[in-house]
């Protein structure tokens, strides 16, 4: 069903659709007939096994400086392959003192349009941060007869649209204000993040500052997460007890934000002891791209059919909810009695990788254009 509201265009049913069909069929072929084989999905992509998901919030020019470290620390796909450190911008459409154009160009402090699209090939995810970030002000909201908050979700939505090109599924709630989770969620996103603003809604974790399970995280179309925020790029901030925390303890994942950090000293050093402590264990990327995998994998429908020395893994994606994924990103991996040899995909519009002796496929795909 589709629903139109002024400018925006939701859709909230419906299967995902992944382009060219839904089904993806995965050849995997064996040395010699297998007795046996079975594929599961990791808990996360590549089967890593810890994930930092990162964004700025209100357009920082902090993005920036950020991406000058990440573009340049990767880790790999489980099949060789390096994918580079990534994250998340929260955007405002427009100061809510002079109505100007946050990313327009007369912000210094502000990434512009053609800025934050030549990063989405780097994995930049784009949320919605509300059109403007206050109420208050000199904004033109009551002489727009404009209703806050539901105005200035839906119209920041069809914002990122109209001017990235690219369509939201991530919240992030500004400041403190009630009711943004649920807007969220009823039209169709998949997550909302907050350090303390959640309308009602369980958050994960439970405790501010605090490391999440993915194995916590229940099956359902939107979660609202709570996330650890810090603005101190010293030694004392909170990023770096949420990463001892993270390398010392069971939980696997944590999420943070940060309106900007400096000139990158303190943030390429914590980049660095990330990289010298997980090495090629962790996720670094965006909720959005995180939070896609786990959807996927969840509803995407699986079969196995083995013929000789071969096994068909069909992934049906019509039974995937429709989040207006961007990354259509899925992992396996097979349990077998005999050695991979080759393994092939019947989609030229998915990227595929593999590993013979981890026995770990990857299909690999990602929207980042909308119109």
């Amino acid at each position: 069903m589709a629903i139109i509201k002024g400018r925006r265009f939701f859709v909230v049913n419906g299967p995902v659709d992944p382009g060219e069909g839904d089904a993806i069929e995965i050849t995997v072929t064996f040395a010699s007939a297998p007795s046996s084989v079975s594929s599961a999905f990791p808990k996360m992509k590549f089967n890593k096994t810890k994930a930092i998901l990162m964004e700025f919030d209100d357009d920082s020019i902090g993005l920036l400086t950020a991406y000058e470290k990440l573009s340049n620390i990767f880790y790999t796909d489980g099949c060789g392959n390096n994918k580079n450190f990534s994250l998340g911008l929260a955007l405002n459409a427009r100061n809510n003192y002079n109505d100007e154009l946050w990313a327009g160009g007369l912000f210094s402090n502000k990434v512009t349009f053609a800025q934050a699209i030549a990063l989405k090939p780097l994995g930049l995810a784009i949320y919605n941060h509300s059109y403007y970030h206050e109420p208050t002000g000199n904004n033109p909201i009551p002489s727009k007869n404009w209703t806050f908050p539901d105005k200035n979700f839906t119209e920041m939505d069809a914002f990122i649209l109209e001017r990235y090109g690219y369509k939201a599924n991530v919240l992030v709630v500004p400041t403190n204000y009630a009711g943004y989770q649920l807007l969220a969620r009823d039209n169709g996103y998949l997550c909302g993040l907050s350090e303390g603003t959640f309308d009602a809604l369980t958050p994960y974790p439970s405790q501010f500052n605090a490391l999440g399970s993915i194995a916590n995280l229940p099956k359902q179309t939107y979660t609202a997460i709570k996330r650890t925020f810090s603005d101190n790029w010293t030694n004392a901030g909170a990023q770096w007890t949420a990463l001892t925390n993270l390398v010392s303890g069971s939980n696997d994942f944590f999420n943070i934000g940060s309106h900007d950090i400096g000139d990158g000293t303190n943030f390429n050093s914590w980049i660095d002891s990330i990289k010298s402590q997980l090495g090629d264990t962790v996720l670094f990327q965006s909720m959005q791209e995180f939070m896609e995998y786990k959807h996927l994998k969840e509803y995407v429908t699986k079969t196995e059919a083995i013929s000789g020395n071969s096994v068909k893994i069909t992934l049906d994606y019509s039974t995937v909810p429709n989040q207006n994924i961007s990354w259509y990103d899925l992992s396996l991996l097979l349990t077998s009695d005999k050695a991979i040899t080759n393994v092939s995909i019947n989609r030229s519009d998915f990227a595929l990788s593999y590993n013979a002796t981890t026995k770990l496929i990857n299909v690999k795909k990602r929207k980042t254009v909308w119109t």
